[in-house]
């Protein structure tokens, strides 16, 4: 295998302190070289590539990709034909290839630890990589104007606490099997957009609610709640990794009730589905 010094994690000249973001620089280099093993590609190829095989969630910069494709070329891994206008093809050589192969192990685990564009694994998080630029330019933007007041600081801060609560409760969220313990609950009531209202208040602090004027749903750590008004019913449905979790669910749920009922007294007999 070739020394630590050919695979030399430091940044480029000017660049002191810094590391790509996804991995450091040696391991760039070795992905580059992968790639343009399997087809000759233009620098705006690569990146596009290494985004695309990382999901989306990081594509490098050209000050980044360029020293690296600098680095392959000054060593002799790689060649370059130019093209018209100037624009570049890079391609590896056969002292590339050679450096490839002493260094497959650790270029097989590179290439195992990104996204394989060919093969399925969800969908792209690209949704998510937007959005977070978008929460990141609306915060640099306005904190370069006038100063922002504590108290919308504070709200700004609160807001963002809960949006990654619920982000970390869906993340978190049980899956649950065919095979799963289910129940439900038909409680006689006048006022079930009532209770749906106070449980939906009450559970969304702790994970995302989706609600409607007529029903509900959240998943709690042990399986997931769905709640529905029908005249003069409110129904509850639990469904629960098993039936331990699912007896835990139903306490849970009869105490909220309870306290949400005030001066009403209900009945919950919860029955297997």
């Amino acid at each position: 295998m070739v020394g630590q010094s050919e695979l030399d994690t430091q940044p480029a000249a000017g660049k002191t302190g810094r590391r790509a973001r996804a991995f450091d620089y040696g391991e760039l280099r070795l992905l580059l070289l992968a790639i343009i093993a399997k087809q000759p590609s233009h620098g705006y190829e690569l990146i596009h590539e290494v985004n695309e095989r990382l999901g989306g969630t990081y594509k490098p910069s050209p000050g980044v990709l360029y020293p690296a494709l600098t680095w392959l070329y000054d060593r002799g891994y790689a060649e370059i034909d130019l093209e018209k206008g100037g624009r570049k093809r890079y391609r590896i050589t056969d002292e590339g290839n050679a450096f490839l192969s002493a260094n497959k192990t650790v270029i097989d685990m590179l290439v195992a630890r990104v996204v394989p564009k060919a093969q399925g694994h969800g969908k792209s998080p690209q949704a998510i990589v937007e959005a977070m630029d978008h929460l990141k330019r609306a915060l640099s933007l306005r904190a370069k104007m006038e100063p922002v007041a504590d108290q919308v600081v504070t709200r700004i801060g609160e807001i963002i606490h809960v949006a990654a609560n619920q982000i970390e409760a869906l993340l978190n969220a049980p899956t649950l099997s065919a095979g799963a313990a289910k129940c439900v609950a038909d409680i006689v009531t006048p006022n079930g957009e009532r209770f749906l209202r106070r449980l939906g208040s009450h559970f969304q602090h702790r994970t995302p609610v989706v609600m409607d004027e007529n029903s509900g749903h959240f998943r709690m750590s042990m399986g997931e709640v769905r709640m529905e008004v029908l005249e003069g019913i409110f129904r509850v449905t639990l469904t629960a990794l098993n039936e331990e979790k699912l007896t835990e669910m139903q306490h849970i749920l009869v105490r909220h009730l309870e306290e949400a009922a005030v001066r009403e007294t209900l009945e919950v007999i919860w029955q297997p589905v």
